[in-house]
């Protein structure tokens, strides 16, 4: 996992022209360079290196420890672009291209296109490439081309990295990252799983709930409603050193569907170890795909089973039995990922009324779906549509009140700076005149030979300057000119779209994500609306 060092701002940083990030990176993929590609011993060439520099100051250590090169979705990485973006930073300094990236194409962006865009200096110690003290060791054909070999080793570490877990997995090693909930790894050979019995017992018992016939939403809810801690929920305690016994601690993480229909389906509980369900389409790829069963590894009794194979067939018999096609979504709720219960945080769901189909109700997720211990929040859709409606019209009649006061304000305000820039003008254009004369004066007095041309040169250049400064600043005023009607254009269109909304019917998607952060219902049913733009007044009123 990336760590971040912490940042010191010091009087060097402030007064060096360059303003270095330290970017570090250590992967899995580095192999038999993994002792002398460490952190330390990068950071150590980096310093040493900079200690030769003396216009050099280091602002922040970037650090991707644990990150493939093949991607820049990389934590540190990102930190460090955004430092970049914001003026924080200028300098890049990297122990060799390897540890930048290994993605060629990716590579290449960064240094002949965005780098060269912020005006980056970058560094590659060990490639000898500095784009500001060597600007051709940037465009050298010898980058692109160990920008190559980088992502090919890459690619061929990758390949080699899962034959060799695609060899130990056909001959039963586990090999398939954490252990599955219910077994942990032997502290001998962690490619052999044995069981954890506090952990078995729960999946005995989703079993056999499962083989009572019930559905997977019974399960979560008893789980949860019963304090069984998920998988998750376990890691999290022992993370942060907090009781697994203390019932009065609220969980954050519950058991929920998905994780019952994976843990039902798992062969590992019969004693098998399955490897290649999924992977991904790419070594450069993270996104996950799933595998036919026809390309599965699978090598039965590899350990201990928690469940007989008999109750597991049964068991999968019952859950095809239950299983129907899922009804394709016709009208997705326009508060979707808007509407949340103001208790537990999660999400409401619409859930028609059996009753009568035209109507509808919004229901807590957690009380639905996953545990009792939440209340239901229950609210009626055309309750919500009424109070959102009503809010969002009121809310829309305050800004325009709000919009044009301070409109009135800055047009006062903006006609009277129109008018200084203006007069100001005016006045450079005069001196301009009046310096072109003299200008046209002098020329005759050195025809006259009135004065010498050294003179006449000496005295031209310094109207010729002046005129150039009086040009620039009418230049810069009369884009302040062009900014201030363009800010009351824009306030006039503001104006008139809040005008429209006052005519607004129905809520709609576009509203909402108009107007509207979050929604929250309470446990009475009270509905607590969170506008965009709730600061919009203080912006306004000190932008004035």
């Amino acid at each position: 996992m990336a760590r971040k060092s912490r940042v010191e701002i010091n009087e060097d940083y402030i007064k060096s022209k360059f303003k270095v990030g330290v970017y570090l990176r250590l992967s899995s993929e580095d192999g038999d360079n993994a002792e002398s590609d460490s952190i330390s011993n990068q950071k150590r060439l980096v310093e040493m290196f900079i200690s030769k520099e003396n216009d050099c100051s280091i602002y922040n250590y970037y650090i991707d420890d644990g990150y493939s090169g093949t991607t820049f979705q990389r934590p540190a990485f990102q930190n460090m672009y955004n430092d970049i973006v914001n003026n924080v930073i200028n300098t890049v300094i990297v122990k060799d291209l390897s540890r930048f990236g290994r993605n060629y194409i990716e590579v290449g962006n960064y240094l002949e296109q965005l780098f060269p865009l912020y005006n980056v200096r970058f560094i590659a110690i060990n490639d000898n490439i500095d784009s500001f003290k060597r600007p051709d060791s940037i465009n050298n054909m010898i980058v692109p081309f160990k920008n190559i070999l980088n992502d090919e080793y890459a690619r061929d570490i990758s390949k080699k990295v899962r034959t060799v877990l695609m060899m130990k997995a056909r001959q039963g090693d586990f090999v398939a990252g954490p252990a599955p909930f219910g077994y942990e790894k032997e502290k001998s050979n962690i490619h052999h799983l044995v069981i954890n019995k506090k952990e078995a017992e729960v999946v005995k018992l989703i079993f056999n709930k499962a083989l009572e016939g019930w559905g997977k939403v019974k399960i979560v809810r008893y789980l949860n409603d019963n304090n069984i801690l998920c998988r998750k929920e376990i890691m999290r305690r022992k993370k942060r050193n907090i009781s697994l016994d203390d019932l009065a601690i609220t969980p954050k993480y519950y058991w929920c569907e998905t994780t019952i229909k994976r843990l039902l389906e798992n062969e590992v509980y019969i004693g098998s170890v399955v490897y290649n369900k999924t992977g991904t389409t790419s070594y450069k790829s993270k996104t996950q795909i799933k595998r036919p069963r026809s390309e599965w590894i699978i090598v039965e009794n590899r350990h201990e089973p928690i469940i007989s194979k008999e109750d597991f067939n049964k068991a999968q018999e019952m859950i095809n039995s239950r299983r129907t096609k899922k009804k394709k979504l016709k009208n997705i709720s326009i508060y979707n990922g808007i509407l949340k219960c103001k208790d537990c945080g999660k999400s409401m769901i619409k859930i028609e009324d059996p009753r009568c189909k035209k109507y509808s109700n919004y229901y807590c997720m957690t009380h639905q779906y996953y545990s009792k211990k939440c209340s239901s929040h229950k609210i009626k859709s055309k309750d919500l549509d009424s109070i959102v409606l009503t809010s969002i019209k009121m809310y829309s009649k305050l800004l325009l009140n709000y919009m044009e006061v301070i409109n009135n304000i800055r047009e006062s305000k903006t006609s009277n700076l129109i008018n200084q820039y203006t007069n100001l003008i005016k006045t450079y254009e005069s001196d301009i005149c009046k310096y072109k004369k003299l200008k046209r004066s002098i020329y005759e007095d050195w025809k006259l030979e009135k004065i010498t041309e050294n003179d006449f040169k000496d005295i031209s250049d310094d109207y010729d300057n002046n005129i150039t400064t009086l040009l620039n600043e009418i230049s810069l005023y009369n884009n302040k000119i062009n900014d201030n009607k363009s800010k009351k254009d824009l306030n006039n269109v503001l104006i008139n779209k809040l005008k429209r909304n006052s005519k607004i019917k129905i809520v709609s998607k576009e509203l909402l994500e108009k107007f509207v952060s979050k929604i929250f219902i309470t446990k009475d049913g009270n509905v607590d609306i969170k506008f965009n733009f709730q600061d919009v007044f203080i912006k306004e009123v000190i932008d004035i």
